[in-house]
């Protein structure tokens, strides 16, 4: 403590906004003055700023984990994968929210988005515990996704609904932005496509929302949201990757690996395992740049229904049909199941977040 009180004032305000998350949560305890300071609305705006600058594409701290039955939410620390050879079992924690949540709709900068029974929108930080509800009554009818547009330093909600329009278009969606610092809706102009593939999820990369919908050529296609025009485009896939060996395949999942957009297909059964196969874009926002990466063949039903980079070369991927993750290798093609303790039977991976000091009430 002596030797910490010896530095200069300025030295350490410019040394803590680089540590991270779990570091500066204890250092709050080194004095009041330190308490304050890690505590402070600009403090944290420049942790984040920081941290979204040197890590673009950070690999998540946590996995998300829902229990189907009672709707219980757990996480799994992913540094438990850190250790050699690959561990056999994971140990869960079940998250506890200041409300009972029914759902997690999205994840960015360490906050959740969540929902409750009544159909309001949350802000959550599991690390720090800190929540706001941000909206209230939203409707069943609606998809919402959620990301951090960083060229105005604002969280915004994305609400897609066939509510309004007409019937004679079925495939045309209303589509409306919610901002966290202003508080308000922006309507936007209705967007076309016939249905998502992808489920809820979504993969926020060069400050674009990224999800796979079905066009009205009835071929798969990536739908983008770019955050700080809040325009849609979309980026298509080559007719090789829509009609692989022969016939139409679906899009599992999207992620990020190197900082690239990588797509997850199941395209068919060599008995007795399932093959997906791995493409990645090579050049943002260019269709024709499209690679495949790797071929991957597990003998479990094809359900996979979420993947993660552990790293450039090792991929985790979750299925809803069995009580295990698993690790795939791409330079040795292996395959490593994972059991998960401390969590009900019937579980599947929904998510990752990481660690942040990110308040929820930073706007408020």
């Amino acid at each position: 403590m002596s030797a910490l009180n010896r530095l200069p004032p300025d030295l350490i305000e410019a040394i803590l906004p680089f540590l991270p998350p779990k570091s500066l949560g204890r250092f709050k305890s080194v004095s009041k003055r330190w308490y304050s300071l890690i505590s402070s609305p600009n403090f944290i705006k420049t942790h984040i700023r920081n941290y979204t600058k040197n890590n673009p594409n950070p690999t998540p701290t946590h996995l998300i984990l829902d229990e189907e039955v009672d709707y219980d939410v757990y996480s799994v620390d992913m540094k438990q994968l850190n250790t050699q050879p690959t561990p056999a079992t994971l140990t869960a924690k079940r998250m506890i929210f200041q409300e009972p949540m029914f759902g997690i709709i999205g994840s960015c900068n360490g906050l959740l988005l969540v929902i409750d029974k009544h159909h309001n929108l949350y802000l959550v930080n599991p690390t720090t515990q800190k929540t706001l509800k941000v909206l209230a009554g939203i409707s069943n009818d609606e998809t919402y996704r959620f990301g951090y547009d960083s060229s105005t330093d604002d969280y915004k909600v994305i609400s897609i609904s066939h509510t309004g329009i007409s019937d004679s278009d079925s495939d045309t969606k209303s589509v409306r932005v919610y901002s966290l610092r202003n508080n308000s809706w922006n309507m936007l102009p209705n967007f076309s496509y016939k249905c998502d593939l992808c489920g809820p999820g979504e993969l926020l990369l060069n400050n674009n929302l990224h999800w796979v919908v079905s066009s009205k050529r009835s071929t798969m296609t990536i739908a983008t949201f770019s955050l700080a025009s809040e325009q849609i485009h979309e980026i298509e896939f080559p007719d090789s990757i829509n009609c692989i060996r022969g016939f139409r395949v679906t899009c599992s999942q999207l992620c990020s690996i190197g900082g690239k957009v990588v797509a997850v297909f199941c395209v068919g059964l060599s008995v007795p395992e399932f093959v997906y196969e791995l493409w990645v874009m090579e050049e943002y926002g260019v269709p024709n740049s499209w690679t495949k990466l790797c071929i991957l063949e597990i003998d479990i039903y094809p359900s996979l229904e979420f993947f993660v980079p552990v790293s450039n070369r090792d991929i985790l991927f979750g299925s809803s049909d069995t009580e295990k993750i698993y690790i795939y290798n791409m330079d040795e093609r292996r395959c490593t199941s994972v059991a998960v303790e401390g969590c009900p039977e019937g579980f599947m991976v929904i998510g990752t977040y990481v660690e942040s000091l990110e308040s929820p009430k930073r706007f408020r």
